[in-house]
């Protein structure tokens, strides 16, 4: 079975789950989307590129999943349920139709609306690693990456010695851009930092040009932007995005966990 799954550490969440197909069930499609639990509430982890969901933007990272309805049956509360529960519901038969009733982020109930999204193949999910938690304390996976200033090849080991603070983002990633213009800014904010810590933005679109002209638009320059391959993103087992890593000078993952306060980690390992 191709079941991705992510997991957190965050009070009151549970796993998170990436919708896919299942090869032993090949009628079994999903809608690309990924949900965690949050208390009673269901809420939108992530969509995969080039699923409906993505390329129609009906479906975004923070919004809220109310009911889910399969073609015109009436909807079912997703409040309470296991993720197994809505993982299956979202799931079905190839070409179906199902309903989702979605309140957008910031918004209120009394905003709420309907998606009706139909299943089928995924056809970016080969590009995403699996989702597996890489635990803290473990060997940071060394990888190969192309500088987007100068294109050269380097390797993050050449950073050993360093904090390394590792973004994974991508130019059609809106959460990413507010994680990106923040990290531009962490130089201004923690000048002590300087020579000790080197903050590497990692692109993950598919053409680094994109990548690069993106960057020069935006002005983003202060951290060390880098593009790397599809192995890099399965050793790093990134299944959605913004995440953004520290890692100790010995190499060794300090944290995994993208929404929590990386710069307090990384004073916390400068003060050692």
């Amino acid at each position: 079975m191709i079941q991705h799954l992510i997991y957190t550490n965050l009070p009151n969440q549970r796993e998170l789950k990436i919708c896919l197909d299942t090869a032993d069930a090949p009628q079994t499609k999903g809608i690309g989307v990924s949900v965690r639990q949050e208390g009673e509430d269901v809420i939108v982890n992530s969509a995969l590129p080039d699923s409906q969901a993505w390329v129609t933007k009906s479906v975004n990272p923070g919004d809220r999943l109310v009911a889910v309805a399969q073609e015109n049956h009436p909807p079912i509360s997703a409040t309470g349920l296991s993720m197994d529960e809505v993982v299956g519901m979202i799931r079905g038969p190839k070409g179906s139709t199902v309903r989702l009733t979605i309140v957008p982020v910031n918004k209120n109930d009394s905003e709420a609306r309907i998606v009706s999204l139909t299943r089928g193949e995924l056809k970016t999910t080969t590009r995403w690693g699996d989702g597996t938690r890489l635990e803290a304390g473990t060997e940071a996976p060394d990888i190969q990456m192309l500088t987007l200033s100068d294109k050269k090849l380097e390797q993050l080991s050449d950073y050993a010695g360093k904090i390394i603070v590792i973004d994974f983002w991508a130019t059609w990633c809106g959460p990413c851009h507010k994680v990106m213009a923040d990290l531009q800014e962490c130089a201004t904010r923690h000048p002590g930092w300087k020579d000790k810590v080197v903050i590497i933005a990692v692109s993950m679109d598919e053409d680094q040009e994109v990548a690069r002209s993106y960057l020069k638009e935006k002005g983003w320059d202060t951290t060390h932007n880098v593009w790397v391959d599809v192995n890099t993103i399965k050793a790093w087992h990134i299944a959605s995005i913004p995440a953004t890593h520290v890692i100790d000078p010995q190499g060794k993952i300090a944290t995994t966990d993208r929404h929590e306060d990386f710069e307090t980690i990384v004073n916390r390992l400068l003060d050692r």
